[in-house]
């Protein structure tokens, strides 16, 4: 795996760069990354494996398309980490600590990590963004409070009224709707630590080394704890398929004997997220192991136009900017619906035309027209035939 323990190297410098305003010293650590991860799918030996690089490769041409929102948000957050300490205490959930308590002073976005945190496969962090910076959604705020607060914080409670806590939850919607957005928003919310792993860091095509990994990541939230283990993209780890290599099965095996062994009181939760719950193997879809589905689906109408405020809230804007009427602009229609990303991605395209526009020498602010432009320009990703394969597998674990 040294190529890519290369793309991790690089992929950092690129961030660190971003956080000093180096936009193309941070642009050419990206192309590095990226050209060793073309050569890391080229190289793959099964469909599995390939399509693990390709993910990770999409993540990197997401940097590289959006390298001066990226540095913006990469200079916010430091500042804020340097001037915002919390101090956070929690209840000792061990039995032989029961009733007595520990505080831990934690810096939101830096932790001192344990050595069985390795920052090479894992990201371990206190995100600084939480549930007032996500627009709508609610009923999942709602679920994921009642299915992770809850749990974490008031274990005490739970067993008073005999309730079991839960040991995983699902995430599934469309792509570009705001899962991972959504689940570091709760841990900023519960200030909490989360552990952040993804199918590109967790698989190697070394025999043992991806249990070994998986072992390590739930070591990391035991000595953490309480935080949360968020594992993106599911079925890339725990496959329903698997093609030539036996790694997926060794995977999911350590998997599942890592969810069997969380013991009540252990103060961590494991959250999955996935765009294709189909693909998951059966072995992790049981009570026990996923205790909680929660479906995050395309934005509605407030949500949009508290998204189109959100991404436009630093660009000077003409008076005759609608926001009610944006929203309108991107009902969903014959073509399908806008992702949360979608809408993300046409304020970008109206930037750029602002950018074209002020580059020329007119500096007047952002217009309504061109905004509706950039709408053009954005295809709808969410078709209405996707929606309804998500509606029927989730009927089809409606007990959940």
């Amino acid at each position: 795996m040294a190529l890519y323990n290369e793309v991790l190297t690089f992929k950092e410098m690129a961030k660190r760069a971003l956080k000093r305003g180096e936009i193309e010293k941070a642009r050419k650590y990206l192309q590095i990354a990226l050209k060793n991860l073309e050569i890391l799918e080229i190289r793959a030996s099964d469909e599995l494996m390939r399509q693990i690089w390709n993910s990770a490769k999409r993540e990197i041409v997401d940097m590289l398309n959006n390298l001066e929102e990226y540095a913006e948000k990469m200079r916010t957050y430091e500042g804020t980490v340097q001037t915002r300490p919390t101090m956070v205490k929690f209840a000792q959930t061990s039995s032989k600590a029961k009733g007595k308590e520990k505080s831990k002073t934690i810096v939101k976005g830096k932790l001192k990590l344990p050595p069985e945190c390795k920052p090479e496969i894992m990201l371990a962090e206190i995100p600084e963004i939480n549930f007032s910076d996500v627009a709508g959604f609610e009923d999942v705020k709602k679920e994921l409070r009642e299915s992770i607060e809850w749990q974490l914080k008031y274990p005490d409670l739970l067993k008073k009224l005999k309730l079991n806590p839960l040991k995983g939850i699902l995430m599934y919607g469309p792509p570009g709707t705001g899962k991972t957005y959504l689940i570091k928003a709760a841990a900023g919310e519960f200030n909490i630590p989360i552990i952040i792993a993804d199918p590109a860091s967790i698989m190697s095509k070394y025999v043992g080394e991806s249990e070994k990994i998986v072992k390590s990541i739930f070591d990391c939230a035991r000595k953490l704890a309480p935080c949360i283990v968020f594992v993106d993209e599911v079925d890339k780890v725990l496959p329903l398929q698997t093609f030539s290599s036996d790694a997926p099965k060794r995977v999911e095996a350590q998997f599942l004997q890592e969810m069997d062994g969380i013991r009540s009181g252990e103060g961590f939760i494991v959250v999955f997220a996935t765009n294709e719950p189909w693909n998951i193997s059966p072995a992790l879809m049981r009570p026990g192991r996923i205790d909680r589905i929660i479906y995050v689906g395309p934005p509605d109408r407030e949500v949009r136009k508290e998204l189109f405020k959100i991404h436009l809230r630093e660009v000077p804007l003409d008076p005759d900017v609608d926001f009610e009427k944006l929203a309108d602009l991107t009902e969903p229609n014959e073509e399908g619906y806008y992702s949360s990303s979608g809408i993300a991605q046409i304020c970008n395209e109206a930037k750029k035309i602002l950018l074209r526009r002020w580059t020329s020498g007119d500096t007047s602010p952002l217009k309504m027209e061109e905004i509706i432009e950039a709408i053009r320009l954005v295809p709808r990703s969410i078709s209405h035939k996707m929606l309804e394969q998500y509606k029927q597998w989730g009927l089809q674990y409606s007990s959940f």
